[in-house]
């Protein structure tokens, strides 16, 4: 809840800005309510400080001493008064811990056991267990009149305040059980924390912390009747805007003008101290410039991943080129395999062999001449193969991995397809010699080829064994005596 008021310059106050239709100095007086934030449930710890106050760096340690403290079993004490030997809770916490415990100990135990009867103790709780709830927990208020370049005394906002909680004890606090409130005078603005906790009867006869039917047995009401009980539809509403009234009226008691247009909306209505916003502030100027500088870097490195982006261009371009060149070799190894062809259908016409191989065997020239081309085509296939995966694998080739490898598993291929093809080229020419009607035909030749080169020989080989009978039938010569 935030109201707007205007009121005389105070002794020490610092002065707003100043609204000419009334000339009077306007002042902002705000009270919010809230339970838990993004690290869970209020700590009390903070109003009392009882806490290491070097880690809060918007907390002014040489004005601690000035803040003044109130809980429901100790009464009013300032930060100078010694803690009593006598007392039942020194902190806030431990007060609050306490009424949870003497208050609420009853409904935590019997209805656990209830719990226990349906066999649901995972539903058992205790009393720190309700304090730590966002559901059951105490509700904090914050009270501050002003802002931090402009806001009443201390003593203005204590006396507004303090006769508020008189108010509100003797109004709700059948239901509504003020716990503990500090004014702290140690941040930029002065303020106070409150909290409360809300509680009734129920079905059971038992006191438990449960705000909407406690603000039932008060007697509030929905802000719509006609409207089923939700999030903007709820007896805290009405609630609120009676303590706003109530608060409105304190105030104008204590001579102020006060504009009764409340700000409501989400967080604006819960706004948080003007002093904690200014260093919010600050760290946003922080995070911007640390933003900028971010994007200084981001730039560099932008222009950084540019130039790695035109040579990963230049690389893959060489790929590229590389890939072409492989294209190139295998359209080569396509033309040799086509002279292989060639080759093939020559040596299909071996009928000038069996000419020459008159005194072999046919089933050894078919043999000699398939090992003779088997041998021939493979070499040489297989060589300008072997270049081309060695040229692959050279070190300066600067190909990535991936293209390497594909065109060495395309080469690799080609090589199988290309020797499995000569074989098989080589084994149909080796059963072509085989056919019968081809074989019969050939071996006929052969033989009609040999038979003169045969015939020539033994006519020859007869006529030297004649003549060298004849020679030796002749009569012996004598000469000197001697027989010749």
């Amino acid at each position: 809840m935030q109201l707007r008021c205007t009121a005389l310059p105070l002794p020490r106050a610092r002065r707003s800005l100043c609204d000419p239709r009334k000339e009077r100095w306007s002042l902002k007086l705000t009270r919010h309510n809230g339970r838990a934030g993004k690290h869970g449930t209020y700590n009390p710890k903070h109003n009392g400080r009882s806490f290491d106050l070097s880690n809060s760096e918007h907390i002014d340690p040489e004005r601690v001493q000035q803040n003044i403290y109130w809980d429901c079993y100790n009464g009013i004490r300032s930060a100078l008064q010694p803690k009593s030997e006598e007392s039942l809770a020194d902190t806030f916490e431990e007060v609050e811990k306490l009424y949870y415990k003497l208050h609420y100990t009853n409904f935590t135990e019997k209805q656990n056991a209830r719990n226990a009867k349906i066999r649901h103790t995972e539903r058992n709780r205790s009393t720190e267990d309700l304090l730590t709830s966002k559901k059951t927990c105490p509700e904090e208020s914050i009270y501050q009149l002003g802002t931090l370049e402009s806001h009443a005394s201390p003593k203005e906002l204590f006396q507004i305040a303090t006769e508020f909680m008189d108010e509100f004890h003797e109004r709700f606090g059948k239901h509504v059980h003020i716990l503990d409130w500090a004014l702290h005078l140690d941040e930029g603005t002065p303020h106070i924390h409150e909290r409360h906790v809300f509680d009734c009867e129920n079905k059971y006869g038992e006191i438990a912390p449960q705000q909407e039917k406690a603000l039932e047995a008060l007697g509030f009401e929905l802000p719509k009747p006609d409207k089923p009980l939700g999030r903007y539809n709820n007896r805290k509403i009405t609630f609120d805007a009676a303590c706003r009234t109530m608060l409105f009226e304190i105030a104008k008691r204590h001579g102020l003008e006060l504009d009764e247009v409340p700000e409501y909306g989400g967080r604006a209505y819960l706004e948080k101290q003007d002093y904690i916003l200014k260093k919010q502030n600050e760290r946003i100027a922080e995070q911007k410039k640390e933003l900028q500088e971010q994007s200084i870097q981001y730039v560099g490195l932008l222009e950084d991943c540019r130039n790695q982006r035109d040579e990963y261009a230049e690389l893959f371009n060489q790929a590229i080129r590389q890939s072409e060149e492989i294209s190139k070799n295998n359209e080569k190894i396509k033309s040799q395999e086509n002279e292989l062809e060639e080759l093939f259908s020559q040596w299909v016409d071996v009928n000038d062999l069996f000419n020459d191989a008159v005194n072999g065997s046919y089933d050894q020239a078919v043999l000699a001449v398939s090992d003779v081309g088997l041998n021939k085509a493979l070499q040489e296939a297989v060589n300008e193969i072997d270049q081309h995966l060695e040229w692959l694998m050279e070190p300066e080739r600067i190909a990535d991995f991936r293209t390497r490898k594909y065109a060495e598993e395309q080469i690799l291929c080609l090589r199988k397809n290309i020797i499995g093809a000569i074989k098989s080229l080589l084994s149909r020419g080796t059963q072509f010699f085989y056919i019968p009607e081809v074989k019969k035909a050939a071996m006929e030749q052969i033989k009609e080829d040999s038979r003169p080169s045969v015939l020539q020989k033994l006519q020859q080989r007869q006529e030297e064994i004649a003549q060298r009978e004849q020679t030796c039938t002749k009569p012996k010569k004598r000469s000197h005596g001697i027989e010749l």
